[in-house]
């Protein structure tokens, strides 16, 4: 047995011995727990540092954000006393508006002593232009506002800008076909582009239509409101006031029939797909009081005075007055004033008499008599020619002392030059003023040209084959039976037909059904270059006829339209009170018979004659946060 020295024995001793270790587990314990402890404190303070910091974060937008509403309602009651606009104006009204360092109201400075907002600057940033020339005529009704806002809420600051539009144009220009009161869509057109509805939208999938005097309903299918393809402005949009103001009908429905009418609801997207063929995102609440109206016989005045060179829309409201007799006395009023005035850079035209040859006594010799001859052959000449310069290449604004009918006989068409009727190189667009009723009747193969700026006192007829670039004013009814209007074309771009009737707008084919499509079977019709707006009621049909419209149909009163799909037939003679004769109406995919396709382009080709507005169209851009 080994021995082990005492001395050493103490040593293991000692270092087997566990007094003081305790304290180093308690202290390495304090240690951790205080690490843990500052970590938590750590990250609570700076959980609350960064979730004031958000708050503030927060706040300042929303604050930002309080400034652009601010400058958005400062615009809005700077234009809401602004009524029958002339467009050559707004300009000078939108710089105006320019300001800067306005204050920002806030409630944020009782909770925190540095929440301060601002509008940084309120800048009219001009208008967008849709010519190279430069011209205001040929320039957009469009012009941008830019609104900066910045916020500082405990020194977190942020800076908002925003884009508002305005502009003038009016807004039944913008849509396929649409109503300031009630649009009734029954059975099945087919809109290419936006429809609106002032008050109500209602919806069937039953046409009503007339025959030899005797009403009848015929079952077919919805509507279809749809995209026009390659344009944005007609993204197949439904405007109205509300949901609730959508209304549909499975067959006839009041007042025509007997059906219950059942509001359309966000909810049901099947049946809103059924019956217009959109989705939801399609549907757009538009509020009426946000529409921009035209006032048309202000409009009618202003180009009056502009064709006059000189303002006389008091002497014209004056002798436009209802009197007793009605519309027809007002309007005989209107002419006797124009046909007496007589000042300005403009000309008054006549159509001349004929000329009547001189009598030939019985004792005049062979010259006498050859002398006659000659003179009368000289005078005829003279008055063709007359007649075959008088409304060719008008290059400036003239009044038309009566009614004027153009037929392609003896008068063959009404022409401006291109600088009179746009208005470019810096003077005004020209007018010709007809003092009396309008009648284009055309049955010959050669369409009929007009091309310019016409005023109508009475009513507007049109009939057969004409090519148009034209905007028409009419303070009379408007009527269009039997007739192809085609676009003029001009430098490869083609033009169109705008009308803006006072009174009603009838629109008819004669012998509906004579067209074919050779083999097929098909009722046929040419495509109509034209927009229409009326400021009564309209009432179209797509039944027995057939109506395919390039540009647009607007009413400011209730707009009615009837239409059925595919083929129809005229009754067989030998039972006329039956009725046309339908084949099957159930698709959607079969031809219809009433289509609106929408002309965008009617901004750009017609800017120089539009109407002036009741008021100014704005829109919002999205937020952008400047670092």
């Amino acid at each position: 047995m080994i021995e082990v020295p005492s001395d050493r024995v103490s040593y293991f001793q000692r270092l087997k011995h566990e007094e003081g270790s305790a304290l180093v587990l308690v202290m390495f314990l304090v240690l951790m727990l205080t690490i843990l402890g500052l970590a938590v404190m750590g990250a609570t303070i700076g959980g609350a540092q960064i979730t004031e910091t958000r708050e503030s974060d927060v706040q300042s937008l929303h604050l930002a954000q309080k400034g652009l509403d601010e400058a958005t309602a400062y615009i809005q009651s700077q234009l809401k006393d602004v009524e029958d606009i002339d467009p050559d104006t707004l300009e000078g009204i939108f710089s105006s508006l320019d300001k800067k360092n306005l204050n920002v109201t806030t409630e944020l400075g009782t909770l925190h002593n540095t929440a301060s907002g601002e509008i940084q600057e309120i800048k009219y940033s001009g208008k967008e232009s849709i010519s190279p020339v430069d011209d205001k005529y040929l320039q957009s009704r469009k012009y941008y506002i830019d609104v900066t806002t910045s916020a500082v809420v405990n020194g977190v600051n942020r800076k908002l800008q925003q884009r508002i539009t305005l502009d003038s144009y009016p807004d039944f220009l913008k849509y396929a076909f649409g109503s300031g009161e009630t649009l009734r869509l029954n059975g099945a057109p087919l809109l290419r582009g936006n429809i609106y509805a002032g008050k109500q939208l209602v919806i069937t999938d039953t046409a009503d239509y007339t025959y030899k005097g005797v009403s009848r309903h015929q079952p077919s299918v919805y509507p279809t409101v749809m995209q026009q393809a390659g344009s944005g402005e007609a993204s197949g949009e439904i405007h109205v006031q509300s949901w609730d103001s959508i209304l549909y009908a499975n067959g006839s429905a009041p007042p025509s029939g007997i059906s219950p009418l059942s509001p359309l609801t966000m909810q049901n997207t099947k049946k809103l797909d059924d019956i217009l063929s959109v989705t939801p995102d399609k549907v757009k609440i538009k509020e009426q009081k946000k529409f921009v109206e035209i006032n048309v016989e202000e409009s009618f005045w202003d180009k009056v005075s502009e064709a006059l060179g000189t303002d006389v829309r008091s002497e014209l409201r004056a002798h436009y007055v209802k009197a007793a007799d009605g519309q027809a006395t007002a309007q005989t009023n209107l002419n006797d004033w124009l046909k007496l005035y007589n000042t300005g850079s403009y000309t008054h035209l006549k159509k001349p008499d004929f000329p009547v040859k001189a009598p030939i006594s019985a004792d005049a010799t062979e010259e006498q008599k050859n002398k006659i001859e000659a003179d009368y052959e000289k005078a005829v000449y003279d008055y063709h020619d007359i007649l075959n310069n008088q409304l060719t290449n008008l290059n400036k604004s003239a009044i038309f002392d009566t009614s004027l009918q153009v037929d392609n006989v003896d008068y063959k068409q009404i022409t401006f030059s291109s600088e009179a009727k746009q208005g470019i190189n810096g003077i005004n667009p020209k007018w010709l003023i007809i003092a009396g009723d309008l009648i284009i009747d055309n049955f010959k193969p050669d369409f009929l040209k007009v091309k310019g700026n016409i005023l109508v006192t009475g009513n507007l007829i049109i009939r057969g084959n004409v090519e148009f670039d034209a905007t028409v004013f009419v303070l009379g009814k408007t009527t269009v039976e039997d007739a192809k209007i085609h676009g003029l074309i001009e430098g490869g771009n083609e033009k169109e037909l705008l009308v803006i009737s006072k009174h009603e707008i009838l629109i008819t084919r004669i012998d509906s059904f004579s067209q074919q499509v050779s083999g097929q079977g098909q009722n046929t019709a040419d495509e109509m270059k034209a927009f229409f707006y009326t400021d009564t009621e309209g009432m179209l049909y797509g039944v027995g006829s057939k109506f395919w419209l390039n540009g647009g149909f607007f009413a400011k009163g209730n707009l009615t339209v009837n239409a059925v799909v595919g083929q129809v037939d005229p009754p067989d003679a030998a039972n006329v009170s039956a009725g046309f004769t339908f084949k099957t109406q159930q698709s959607k995919n079969m031809d219809a018979r009433f289509i609106i396709d929408y002309n965008y382009k009617i901004y750009a080709d017609q800017q120089a004659s539009l109407p002036r507005v009741k008021g100014v169209s704005m829109s919002v851009s999205p937020m952008k946060l400047v670092k």
